[in-house]
């Protein structure tokens, strides 16, 4: 048997995950976290703390809403700048040959935070670590956040919306 060591896991695995608050904004806590790379006035990009890659984002609207109806337009047009030149960034500093930008609403369409819309960007390249996840059921994460964060902090505190 192949044991991965991911402790940042533990967190999220023993979190109760009954109670009422919502992860994105109890008490505006998220948006002090340390991994938050930029704040809009509409929106914030942080790593996502359970990447499926190096280098996975999260852009996440302030309002609390789990539908697309429920952003203003401002908020809508600033998450697709910030979705836009979080691509940007993350082609630059990872050469990365492609990227994934998704969006799940529900959970039966993958939702695993459901009452609180967010974007995901995760980085990908030819032979990446989707062949372990589909042979192995093991997923790679090649990189702590910690080293994540120092690679992508620079471009974001330089970024103009």
């Amino acid at each position: 048997m192949e044991i991965i060591y991911a402790p940042w896991r533990m967190d999220y695995l023993v979190k109760d995950k009954s109670k009422d608050e919502c992860v994105f904004c109890a008490d505006n806590k998220c948006y002090e976290d340390k991994y938050v790379l930029f704040k809009g006035l509409y929106s914030y990009v942080k790593l996502n703390t359970f990447p499926y890659n190096c280098g996975h984002l999260l852009v996440i609207p302030f309002v609390h809403t789990k539908e697309l109806n429920g952003l203003s337009f401002e908020a809508g047009a600033e998450i697709m700048k910030l979705l836009s030149l979080s691509c940007d960034i993350l082609k630059k500093v990872y050469r990365c040959d492609a990227i994934n930008v998704g969006l799940n609403i529900g959970k039966a369409a993958g939702a695993g935070i459901e009452r609180h819309l967010h974007f995901h960007i995760i980085p990908r390249w030819e032979g990446d670590v989707s062949f372990y996840t589909v042979c192995s059921e093991l997923r790679v994460v090649s990189e702590i956040l910690d080293d994540t964060y120092n690679k992508l902090i620079g471009d974001f505190k330089s970024l103009k919306l």
